[in-house]
């Protein structure tokens, strides 16, 4: 099976860019004069990027597609999804890099928008669009908000980021153009296995299920996770169960067993110790290091 290229955070780190926020903002040339201005073919599982280009050209690559970029325009990437660049040393542009599960508890009621948006998109306009205009004004209230330390920054964002996406729809309904869809099955059927993880977040299934819920044996659940994020297919559904434990140590004050509970573990003690050998912590510890 293919090796494909997987970045945990952006291109080129195994990180993610925020430490226990849900929206990254960067210059479009701080990271691609890095790599003087291409950049490979890779994915994301699950953060979603918006590149928002101002000026210059380039060019978008994804499974032998080639799309020229002419500014203005908007490319949207959603998770899970094959692209690379190619860009002149004079392209302007910025990216915001979201954390998926952010933009599913923020549009959680209204499904039909995460429909729309959550497709490999690529918006162009003329000069001068009221839309983009109305796009801008927001990217630029999210961009001043992530630099200072607010009250309720947190909260403000969240508001900021539902317009801005909202606004990304609206330009979708009006201008839809979306890119072919992946055929690549390793990608389906892992954007497939994280889907099934997280409807079944309180009441985690075995390997063995998700594996027959997709009609795949586990071995080879477990080759497209070794595949895409060099990761067993436990150690998925591990590291979303604590990802899911991580928001409840740091925004409720749940005990550990409720938590557990909460997480279909039966033993805490047990969950206590994959949460420390997750994330070399034990949940107390995280929790008061998260409240200082």
């Amino acid at each position: 099976m293919q090796l494909l290229k997987n970045f945990e955070g952006l291109y080129g780190d195994k990180q993610h860019p925020f430490a226990d926020g849900f929206i990254h903002h960067e210059l479009l040339e701080v990271r691609s004069r890095l790599y003087d201005w291409d950049i490979d073919e890779h994915l994301h599982t699950d953060l979603v990027q918006v590149f928002v280009f101002s000026s210059g050209t380039g060019a978008l690559f994804s499974e032998r597609r080639r799309l020229e970029l002419i500014s203005p325009c908007v490319v949207l990437i959603p998770s899970n999804t094959l692209h690379g660049f190619s860009f002149q040393a004079d392209m302007v542009g910025e990216v915001f890099t979201i954390r998926e599960q952010m933009l599913e508890a923020l549009f959680k009621h209204l499904p039909h928008i995460l429909l729309e948006i959550n497709q490999f998109k690529l918006f162009s306009f003329p000069t001068e669009d009221a839309s983009l205009t109305k796009l801008h004004l927001l990217k630029e209230q999210l961009c001043e908000e992530l630099m200072h330390e607010h009250a309720e920054k947190n909260t403000v964002l969240q508001l900021l980021l539902q317009q801005f996406w909202l606004q990304l729809y609206r330009i979708s309904l009006a201008i839809d153009i979306p890119l072919p869809r992946s055929d690549n099955r390793t990608l389906a059927y892992f954007q497939a296995f994280q889907k099934a993880i997280r409807q079944s977040v309180n009441e985690v299934q075995s390997v063995q299920a998700y594996a027959a819920g997709l009609n795949i044996t586990t071995v080879h659940l477990n080759r497209i996770c070794q595949s895409l994020v060099q990761k067993s297919a436990l150690q998925v559904i591990h590291g979303f169960v604590i990802g899911e434990a991580r928001k409840y140590l740091t925004h409720t004050t749940y005990s550990l067993s409720e938590i557990s509970y909460f997480l279909n573990f039966k033993d805490p003690a047990y969950f206590s110790r994959l949460f420390k050998k997750e994330t070399g912590l034990s949940p107390g510890a995280y929790r008061k290091q998260t409240k200082k």
